[in-house]
């Protein structure tokens, strides 16, 4: 089931944080995550009641940018990510906006998944991430 996450989710969203992006600089704090609850499309897949991953959309004025997408390392290699994708642009394509992201070159897996939901890739980022560049993705709404 994938339903848009509230403060109950808090803890859990927060344990897939820390678990999928250990040491990573870029990981959210618990208070972070709370105000994208608050504030933003974050849209949560559950598994038998337990919180699989996460999907977390930032609203700009003329797109949707991808700010950060995780699936539990118990729950990986399910189809989860592209689950969450489906969910968000049936969902997030109402509002007739493009899409925006941003993805470490080095993340093959990444970005084939957002290639195939028809993110090109637009510019190089140069150390976008600590010891890496980055690719900035778009994909404009269909709708």
């Amino acid at each position: 089931m994938i339903r848009k996450a509230n403060l109950n989710d808090l803890t859990s969203l927060y344990g897939i944080e820390r678990n999928v992006f250990f040491n990573d600089p870029f990981s959210m704090t618990k208070e972070s995550i709370r105000y994208h609850i608050l504030r933003n499309r974050l849209y949560i897949v559950e598994i038998d009641n337990i919180i699989a991953g996460y999907i977390l959309w930032l609203e700009r004025k003329k797109y949707f940018r991808l700010y950060s997408l995780a699936i539990s390392n118990d729950f990986q290699n399910r189809g989860l990510a592209k689950k969450l994708l489906e969910y968000s642009f049936e969902n997030l394509s109402k509002d007739n906006k493009d899409f925006s992201l941003e993805v470490k070159v080095s993340n093959e897996s990444a970005i084939n998944l957002y290639k195939k939901y028809g993110f090109e890739i637009k510019k190089i980022l140069k150390d976008y991430y600590e010891q890496c560049h980055g690719y900035l993705m778009y994909k404009k709404c269909k709708a």
